[in-house]
C-alpha cells in the first residue's frame, strides 16, 4: 500500500523535540510549504538523505520550513542530529509509531511536501535525487542543491 499522498491532509500531530517540548508539526506549515522527512538513525538511507534535506533547510526562502520526524528514542536521535550535524528542527515518534500509521509508511525515509493548508504535494519514498531537487525548488532553494563530490545517487531505496 502507498503512503498517504496528494491531495489528502497530513495528519498534525503534537512530537516532542529534543528539548522535550511538544508541539503541533502544523507549526512547520504555517507560513508556508514545508518539507517533512521522516526517517530513523538505523536506516541507512535516512543517514544518506538527512544531511541533503539539512541543506534544504539551512538554505531554504525565510518562508520554506524544514522538520525532521526520527522514529528514535531522544538519545538516539540526538546522536545521530550530532553525528551528521544536522541544524533543521527534530521531532520524535515514539514506538508504536501512530503518526507513521496514519501516513501509511511502509519505508524510511519517506519525504512529504505540505502546502500552507496542511495538504500533501507531493511524496518520496526512499532517497530520490530528483524529487531531492524538486522539493528545494519548491521551497526556494537555488539550484543546484547537490554539490561536486557529494555522494548522491539518483535512486536508493529505503
Amino acid at each position: 500500500m502507498p503512503p498517504l499522498g496528494p491531495p489528502a491532509p497530513f495528519p498534525d500531530s503534537e512530537l516532542p523535540g529534543l528539548d522535550r517540548r511538544s508541539r503541533p508539526l502544523s507549526e512547520a506549515w504555517r507560513r508556508g510549504a514545508a518539507l517533512v522527512a521522516v526517517g530513523h538513525s538505523d536506516c541507512e538511507t535516512s543517514r544518506l538523505t538527512l544531511p541533503f534535506v539539512d541543506r534544504i533547510h539551512r538554505r531554504a526562502a525565510p518562508a520554506g520550513t524544514v522538520v525532521a520526524v526520527l522514529q528514535d528514542e531522544a538519545v538516539d536521535a540526538q546522536a545521530l542530529v550530532d553525528e551528521l550535524g544536522l541544524d533543521m528542527p527534530v521531532r520524535l515518534e515514539a514506538v508504536p509509531y501512530p503518526l507513521a500509521a496514519r501516513l501509511g509508511l511502509a519505508t524510511v525515509p519517506t519525504l512529504y511536501l505540505v502546502d500552507v493548508r496542511g495538504r500533501i504535494e507531493r511524496v518520496s519514498e526512499g532517497f530520490r535525487r530528483a524529487d531531492v531537487e524538486a522539493f528545494a525548488a519548491r521551497l526556494g532553494v537555488p539550484a543546484p542543491l547537490f554539490e561536486p563530490g557529494d555522494d548522491a545517487p539518483a535512486l536508493r531505496p529505503g
